[in-house]
């Protein structure tokens, strides 16, 4: 305890001392991250040792993570390796800068890099990351795990390498407690004048992020013709094509007979659908219609019956007698179309074919008369409940 207030007497003196503009702002590090001057006011009772170090021989390590000619603060925080078990879901989920899980994806796809070896070899993966944000807000490159990968050596690795870079987020909370959350994320490296076979994901994940590449002139003719769906709308190859890489938000692919059938009144599926969602679903949205949409001529609400009526329990999880609670987020364009914006598992079991059944029925829907802003159709966003299973969830 004495050493605790000691070393909080000298942390709390020295942030006066920058603060009233005594001395230069050094470098700060929070358990070998670089933090800013407000992460370090707000440590309170997490905070266990600091060293100040001020000539250039002790900084000299810290060179690399920037600026030290005004000298560094190494801060470490309590129990920092200690292997608590981390939530699944907890009251109050980590917040990434702000936002979500989505705003964290999106820094990743801005910070990922193709591997060059893989571009020059032809190569494509898909790679699941499981990472956990530990009660200080950190993730800690020990504790990311590739639980899929063709090629982890390279793909995993690169995957690895973003993720331990992260900022800091806000952790999440249980039962008032700050708490370590572990998530899941998907992501695809693909080759654009590829037609991948890239594999599906193990179990069901949040929505993949998709990094694609130039490749890297090598060939690859395939007699393969799988029906594209790009936002809800069928497609040709050339238009699929014509997507920037940064334009899509995420790809699945079905091969499986009985999703096949589902997508019959598109074309000839025998070579496969592949569904693609742009980033675009987001934009031009209106927050604030005068009139939402109406389905079938009467009302919002009416959508949820209907769909819970041709909604199916995947034959092949019957006798797993698994439950799922679904929040769908999903997109109302100014045609009346309906576009899968979002699919989150908030309780129960999640599973990929809850989500391919939830896609497959979503997508089927009757045109809607669109929401109307100062006389004009215009795009809205709505949301919907979807359970599969009748336990108490």
């Amino acid at each position: 305890m004495k050493r605790l207030l000691i070393t909080m007497v000298v942390l709390f003196a020295t942030l006066a001392a920058y603060a009233n503009g005594e001395v230069q702002k050094p470098l700060y590090i929070i358990n070998g991250k670089v933090a800013t001057i407000e992460e370090v006011k707000y440590l309170g009772d997490d905070l266990e040792s600091m060293t100040v170090l001020k000539n250039k021989k002790d900084v000299k390590e810290f060179e690399h993570l920037g600026d030290t000619s005004n000298g560094v603060i190494v801060i470490t925080l309590k129990n920092a390796e200690e292997e608590d078990m981390p939530f699944v879901y907890a009251d109050v989920m980590p917040q990434f800068m702000g936002g979500d899980l989505l705003a964290f994806r999106e820094w990743v796809m801005q910070n990922v890099r193709y591997p060059d070896a893989a571009m020059k070899e032809g190569k494509e993966d898909m790679v699941v990351a499981n990472f956990i944000v530990n009660r200080h807000g950190y993730i800690d490159y020990d504790r990311i795990n590739i639980i899929q990968s063709e090629y982890p050596e390279i793909f995993g690795e690169e995957v690895k390498r973003v993720i331990s870079t992260s900022p800091r987020w806000t952790p999440g909370f249980n039962n008032g407690h700050a708490v370590s959350v572990s998530f899941m994320l998907p992501i695809a490296f693909k080759l654009e004048s590829k037609q991948s076979e890239i594999p599906a994901t193990k179990g069901s994940m949040e929505n993949q992020i998709v990094i694609m590449a130039l490749d890297a002139g090598k060939e690859n003719v395939s007699d393969k013709n799988p029906v594209y769906i790009i936002d809800g709308v069928p497609s040709t190859m050339e238009q699929v094509n014509a997507l920037k890489p940064e334009e899509i938000k995420d790809v699945t692919v079905f091969k499986e007979p009985e999703m096949l059938s589902y997508y019959k009144d598109y074309g000839n599926v025998e070579d496969g659908v592949v569904i693609i969602r742009t980033n675009s679903l987001d934009k031009n949205i209106e927050n604030t219609p005068d009139t939402l949409p109406i389905f079938m001529n009467t009302s919002t609400e009416a959508f949820n019956s209907w769909l819970y009526e041709n909604l199916r329990y995947p034959e092949q999880l019957r006798n797993k007698n698994l439950a799922a609670h679904y929040v769908v987020k999903f997109k109302v364009d100014s045609a009346g179309y309906v576009a899968v914006m979002e699919i989150e598992c908030i309780k129960g079991t999640a599973h990929k074919l809850f989500e391919e059944e939830i896609t497959r029925v979503m997508l089927s829907s009757p045109r809607w008369t669109p929401g109307m802003k100062n006389g004009k159709a215009v795009s809205c966003r709505l949301s919907m409940p979807v359970i599969f299973g009748s336990m108490d969830i």
